[in-house]
């Protein structure tokens, strides 16, 4: 019996230099990065599907762990050796695409009559740098959602978040009644807190602020903005002032090491924000939980960051028409319906987004609010450079402000001034 797909693990491929479609009949290799054992059964099914209604076309499907995926990548593109098709995060994507590493699909996207209006247009976007298509947008994630404990909010008595609310008020009053002490006083229950360590994004974003002073073509950090010092010392009261909010320490300790997401779901948070893709963990742990979106800002504005994913071609693949067919194929309706049935992704075509597929699939009662909310979407800056600057610098600069060893107006000016020399200005006078 032909064994029509695989799936290859690409640790074990070693690197296969002119591989995939550099000999003719060889296999299309397709690299993702997810570990769900859902999502993977769907994906197996999906290139059997394509195998077959495609006749001579094989595909090995590549799972590398997504915290290797971008070094295993870029690795294999320095080798001559990447996947024919790889799927992209759209944050990740810049770093690839500057290199180089993927085709121009533009010709592609107009000889098969795709229409560029039936994406979000914040996803497609990311994509597209110049105005060329580089990678087919598959999911588009908000993480503007505020998921709410109601069994926590019916217990003390306090109404469910509207989406016209705002902070600081009601934000902060909703908090301070949805903290609960012991008899020493000590915190039981905290009313928000941020599954992925502190942080201050959607306040900045919602204040009209950004991470620097522009998205697409960024020329220096601006986190010494009036809407970022108003947005960081807002997140840092949570903690420090009003005690709403707890401290990356304290988050540890109480659900020792494994993150506020734990907490959400043994009651000890009221208030957690982030993307959709957390509802299957809480529907199995049986929460009555709902959403509802980030607050706006002090100024009535809307915003929050975005995470999703996309898939592109190898510049270097020897046979782009094959690749072309599975990569569009895996960024089509019939897939992203089916991914989109378990609760975990909001997809990036926005008439499957808008489907019962999407709508009715396991999850928060309302999660219709999230057919609008790309429009307010934003991504990292497009620079090569971001996530060492982010990770490797403002990160940590950042972790003694979250601990309340300084204040974000003492971190803050001087962190962006020295970013600015040594990434910015260096980058601009080598130009």
């Amino acid at each position: 019996m032909r064994k029509k797909w695989k799936t290859v693990f690409a640790l074990a491929f070693g690197l296969l230099g002119a591989a995939g479609c550099n000999r003719g009949p060889q296999p299309v290799r397709v690299s993702v990065y997810t570990s769900d054992p859902v999502i993977l059964k769907i994906l197996d099914r999906a290139l059997e599907g394509i195998e077959s209604r495609h006749p001579g076309l094989s595909i090995e499907l590549e799972n590398i762990p997504y915290n290797n995926y971008q070094d295993k990548i870029t690795v294999q593109l320095a080798a001559g050796g990447a996947p024919d098709v790889i799927s992209v995060e759209v944050n990740n994507f810049v770093d690839l695409y500057l290199r180089g590493a993927f085709e121009d699909l533009t010709p592609y996207f107009q000889k098969d009559g795709m229409d560029p209006k039936a994406y979000y247009p914040a996803a497609l976007k990311r994509f597209s740098p110049g105005g060329e298509i580089y990678a087919l947008p598959s999911d588009i994630a908000p993480t503007g959602l505020v998921y709410y404990n109601k069994k926590i909010f019916d217990e003390a008595g306090v109404p469910y978040p509207r989406s016209d609310w705002s902070w600081p008020e009601p934000f902060l009053s909703l908090c301070q009644k949805l903290v609960k002490k012991d008899a020493t006083g000590k915190v039981m229950r905290w009313a928000f807190a941020d599954p992925y360590g502190t942080i201050a994004d959607n306040f900045l974003l919602s204040d009209g602020g950004y991470f620097a002073d522009s998205e697409e073509n960024p020329t220096r950090l601006a986190l010494d903005s009036p809407q970022a010092l108003e947005a960081y010392r807002f997140r840092w009261d949570l903690i420090h002032t009003y005690h709403v909010s707890p401290t990356p320490s304290e988050i540890q300790n109480f659900s020792f090491g494994s993150g506020a997401e734990s907490m959400f779901m043994n009651g000890q948070v009221a208030m957690m924000d982030s993307g959709i893709w957390h509802t299957p963990n809480f529907l199995v742990k049986g929460l009555s939980f709902d959403v509802v979106e980030f607050p706006r800002g002090p100024r009535g504005t809307r915003g929050w960051g975005a995470g999703g994913s996309g898939y592109a071609i190898w510049k270097g693949c020897k046979d782009k028409e094959r690749a072309w067919v599975v990569a569009k194929e895996l960024a089509g309706e019939t897939l992203l319906s089916q991914l989109a049935s378990t609760g975990m992704l909001q997809p990036a075509l926005v008439k499957v987004a808008q489907s019962d597929a999407f709508l009715k699939s396991p999850g928060p009662a309302h999660r219709k609010i999230l057919l609008d909310m790309p429009r307010h979407a934003h991504y990292s800056p497009f620079v090569r450079n971001w996530m060492e600057i982010w990770n490797g610098q403002v990160g940590p600069a950042l972790d003694p402000v979250w601990l309340g060893e300084k204040t974000p107006e003492q971190v803050l000016p001087e962190l962006t001034q020295d970013i600015n020399k040594k990434y910015f200005e260096k980058a601009a006078g080598s130009r």
